[in-house]
């Protein structure tokens, strides 16, 4: 039973020694041989997170839950974005490193303007007879990515762990790299509101607080036919079906023109408080709800709402015609503007839709 013991402990002893010299192997890199692919992560779906800063600060983390990639961890990010990334991650090769008398004044010039790229990875601490061993997000490639060359053809950049700076590019691509890796998190938002096709929709609330009477309920009946309820829930048996449908089959594809970071936190307030006209609640047919309220823009944009919309202000005050505010969700933290033109149908009351007996 001893000797047993023994044998086992003998042998995790090598097993771990040969999984510690796998790791050494793997991290000390041979600087007298640079690699053409050293710089690329070829395994991209096995990829969980990328974390992109500039050297002031501003960064953006890009993260896959479930499939699906985020922004900050919370917003859902733009996927041919994301899929250009890691592209780029997986395509950039060492085009060659910089000759040793320009080294000082890359090196001095991208200590200032350069852009820190990490990538990390579910993968194992090592592998043993193609048996993974300690699974776990880890950290597998850093670099720093520089500025153009003169050409416009490739970058500079810096892999940490390797001293000498090297001009990297895409093999077959004409330009630089640099707006690939974009560090500022707005560059990343997914600016879609609604993405449902019309076969997926389950009900749609438009309520209307400006024209109460105006507010319907659409619910699905069939696999193209729905049934149109006003705002008392009261079923409405001859409406224009071709319109009825125009316009839920726009909810495929709607998107809001810009993210509103210039607003203060007191207009963003006055907004909310005094603005809205609208909320459309999209249900499709798993049961996953999508809510866009909607708000006017009023012009000029530098007065106080709170001080027109007051108790002793009665004025009619004109309101822009052609952008809107909105909030995604319920998150009053980001505050979206979006055009009147691109959402034209989501916008007619119900009357629209009413057939005369």
């Amino acid at each position: 039973m001893m000797k047993k013991n023994k044998l086992l402990i003998l042998l995790a002893g090598i097993i771990l020694a040969a999984g510690l010299c796998l790791v050494i192997a793997k991290t000390v890199r041979n600087n007298g041989n640079p690699r053409s692919d050293m710089f690329a992560v070829k395994d991209t779906a096995s990829i969980t997170k990328i974390f992109i800063a500039d050297m002031n600060g501003e960064s953006a983390l890009l993260t896959r839950k479930e499939g699906v990639w985020y922004v900050q961890d919370s917003i859902k990010a733009q996927p041919y974005k994301v899929v250009d990334l890691l592209s780029t991650i997986s395509n950039v090769e060492m085009q060659q490193t910089v000759a040793k008398t320009g080294q000082s004044n890359i090196n001095k010039m991208m200590s200032v303007n350069a852009i820190k790229v990490e990538i990390y990875q579910t993968k194992p601490l090592f592998t043993l007879f193609k048996k993974p061993f300690f699974m776990k997000e880890r950290l597998v490639k850093t670099y720093y990515m520089g500025p153009a060359t003169m050409d416009n053809m490739a970058n500079f950049a810096i892999l940490d762990g390797y001293d000498e700076p090297c001009i990297v590019h895409i093999p077959g691509f004409r330009g630089f790299l640099t707006p690939t890796y974009s560090f500022r998190p707005v560059d990343w938002y997914n600016c879609d509101l609604f993405s449902t096709k019309i076969t997926r929709i389950q009900t749609l609330t438009v309520q209307d607080y400006e024209k109460p009477e105006e507010s319907f309920t659409v619910e699905k009946a069939g696999a193209r036919f729905f049934n149109l309820y006003d705002s008392q829930h009261q079923q409405i048996m001859h409406y224009d079906t071709i319109k009825l449908l125009d316009m839920l089959a726009e909810y495929r594809d709607r998107n809001y023109e810009l993210l509103m970071n210039n607003i203060s936190q007191h207009e963003k307030d006055s907004i909310l408080q005094h603005c809205q006209f609208k909320t459309i609640i999209l249900k499709d047919v798993n049961g996953e709800e999508t809510r866009l309220d909607m708000y006017r823009k009023y012009t000029p944009e530098d007065f106080y709402l709170d001080a027109i919309f007051g108790d002793e202000a009665s004025v009619d005050v004109p309101y822009n015609r052609d952008k809107f505010y909105a909030i995604l969700n319920g998150d009053k933290e980001h505050l979206l503007q979006c055009q009147y033109f691109h959402f034209s149908r989501q916008n007619q009351p119900l009357s629209a839709f009413v057939l005369e007996k």
